[in-house]
């Protein structure tokens, strides 16, 4: 087995014809489409049999993100979804991987919807006990959590609580908004929350069975969860107002330009004077190719001049203040609007 770390090369000179059917991801170097897919098909044969027969999970992971997110950045986008429904999605590899409770769920999508809020709590707490990551789908899912988008989940988590403690200090029993809850963990670490400082919290959420998770976390506070849509937001059937601060951290990565910019509008419009609007969304991500090959999980990436797109509706003499900020991985936007 040659060294699982050698990835790419830039030319086809540069790799040994006995590394080109080992753990090298294949390049284009002239191939005709049909035969660089049959390269990537063998190097996902090679990765299946280290992890089949007792090779190191770590390195085995560790090469094939590296692998799927350089062929994704490398590879045009029809070539990149060919590749992902017609040769990955059959691979014996994605059996074997979905052995991770995480990748299967995200992939068989039970909720009906991608990334629902029992899929990302999979990424703010190890799910596996003891002895579920003594086996392959254990050791493949700790792999997971700690990736660095994991890592940008949790301090998501964080920083909204520390958004929403900080409202609370500043206005008195202030009223919040969270757009598309899912499990509004974050009002768990919030001391603000927990302590009744809070006049009213709509969790705001499509998904019923989210809802229900939030009431039974917070039976006796100030949380209101309402079931509704972002087309009821877009649509004004759906309206809150005199909001101190407005939120929405896992939405934005699923919405076209057109559609984040409306509700970006429409969010800030339901602010009070003084209130803020915070929406965070996905730049990078370093474990994409992963997602969109073995989990058919494809999210919408924003840098920092789309995010600021996203202002283009709001009147400029109504912003008192204009934030973006990178998480500490670099991999999640955030960007703040306070209003005058």
């Amino acid at each position: 087995m040659h060294d699982p770390s050698l990835l790419f090369v830039k030319t086809s000179d540069a790799i040994r014809a006995m590394e080109r059917n080992t753990l090298l991801a294949p390049l284009y170097d002239g191939h005709a489409p049909a035969d660089v897919f049959h390269q990537a098909t063998s190097w996902l044969d090679g990765i299946h049999r280290q992890l089949t027969h007792g090779g190191d999970v770590h390195t085995a992971m560790q090469t094939l993100h590296r692998g799927l997110f350089h062929l994704r950045r490398q590879w045009s986008r029809k070539d990149w979804r060919h590749f992902c429904l017609e040769h990955a999605r059959v691979h014996p590899l994605r059996e074997l991987l979905h052995q991770c409770p995480f990748t299967r769920h995200g992939y068989e999508r039970p909720r009906g919807y991608a990334g629902d809020a029992a899929l990302i709590d999979y990424l703010y707490a190890e799910c596996v006990g003891a002895e579920g990551h003594m086996q392959p789908g254990g050791h493949i899912y700790r792999f997971m959590y700690q990736q660095p988008s994991p890592r940008s989940v949790r301090e998501r988590r964080m920083l909204l609580a520390r958004e929403i403690d900080a409202v609370a200090s500043r206005t008195h029993m202030p009223r919040l908004l969270s757009v598309a809850c899912g499990h509004l963990r974050e009002s768990e670490l919030s001391h603000a929350v927990r302590e009744h400082h809070i006049g009213d919290f709509i969790a705001f959420d499509q998904d019923p069975m989210s809802l229900t998770e939030v009431t039974r976390q917070h039976p006796n506070n100030a949380i209101r969860p309402v079931c509704g849509s972002v087309r009821a937001l877009l649509t004004g059937r759906t309206v809150f107002g005199h909001l101190d601060l407005a939120y929405s951290a896992g939405l934005y990565d699923y919405l076209s330009d057109n559609t984040a910019r409306r509700l970006t509008q429409i969010l800030f419009d339901m602010l009070n004077p003084g209130g803020r609007l915070m929406v965070a969304n996905f730049a990078t991500c370093p474990e994409a190719g992963y997602l969109e090959a073995f989990m058919d999980w494809w999210l919408i990436y924003r840098d920092e001049d789309q995010m600021q797109a996203l202002t283009l509706d709001i009147d400029p003499n109504a912003i008192a203040a204009t934030n973006m900020f990178r998480d500490s991985e670099q991999n999640v936007i955030y960007l703040t609007l306070d209003r005058r």
